[in-house]
Parts: structure tokens; sequence; C-alpha cells
């Protein structure tokens, strides 16, 4: 590890009808596509802060939003937990803060944070889970955790 902070963090997967909205950042500072985060402040609500984080970058035009991962991983600063929410856009945002770019499937792996791979699979999360329930094979009992 890199250093000996702690980060706990916010990020929003912004989706407008199937993919992932990335917002342009020019300099200073990083540049390239990003999706919205913050730090979670101590004793916060990280539903109510990705909430306001929407609000600020994609002008609050949800239909929908979601916890969809929490990853723990190295950073520069140290060790992260990142909690990631799935916001269902309702309109392109304006781009207050950064340009927004609707992201093809191909252009996943330029949006800088987060693996295409996970990208991909939050692009997948709709639609009411708990309703979906998994199937048992055989005699084999369920288990519940």
């Amino acid at each position: 590890m890199a250093g000996e902070g702690v980060l706990l963090s916010v990020h929003v997967v912004p989706v407008l009808e199937g993919r992932i909205v990335a917002f342009v950042l020019e300099a200073p500072g990083p540049g390239g596509r990003w999706l919205p985060w913050t730090v979670l402040p101590q004793g916060s609500n990280p539903y109510e802060i990705a909430s306001t984080v929407v609000d600020e970058w994609c002008d609050g035009a949800i239909s929908d939003l979601r916890l969809v991962d929490v990853i723990s991983r190295d950073g520069d600063g140290g060790w992260e937990l990142a909690i990631v929410f799935r916001a269902q856009l309702t309109d392109l945002p304006r781009g207050l803060r950064g340009a927004p770019r609707v992201c093809e499937p191909q252009d996943l792996a330029v949006i800088h944070g987060f693996e295409a791979v996970d990208l991909e699979r939050w692009l997948g999360v709709v639609g009411d889970e708990a309703a979906a329930e998994p199937t048992v094979e055989g005699d084999s009992p369920k288990l519940v955790f």
C-alpha cells in the first residue's frame, strides 16, 4: 500500500438509456472521463450523500438510486472503501461540473476509477433483485446468513 490513510468514498454510476454517463474533466486536476464521487463524511448516510452527488452532477434528474457494490481497494493515499450507487437518469445532465458523455460499451475502459468489467456489471443491475429468488437443486436446504 502506498500510504497509511483510510478513505471512505461514495461513487455514483449515472445510467441513461442503458449506457453509462461519464463526465469529461479538464485541467487543473485530473483529466479524462470520470464518474461522480465524493468522500463520505464521518457519521453521514451514504445514500443521502449519493443523492447529493446526483443533485450536484446530474441535476437530480433520476428515476432510481440504488446501492450496487462496496469495493475494498488500495489507492495512492492508502486503503479505500468505495460505496457504489447506480443512478437511473431521466435526462442527460447539463454539465455544470464536467461535460457529460454517454459511453458506448466499447468505451467503458476509458472511464477512470473502475474496471470495465465492474461497470458492465453495474449496467445490468435493474429491477427488483429481491424478487428474483435463486433456485435450489436437489434436496439441498436453503442457507440464510
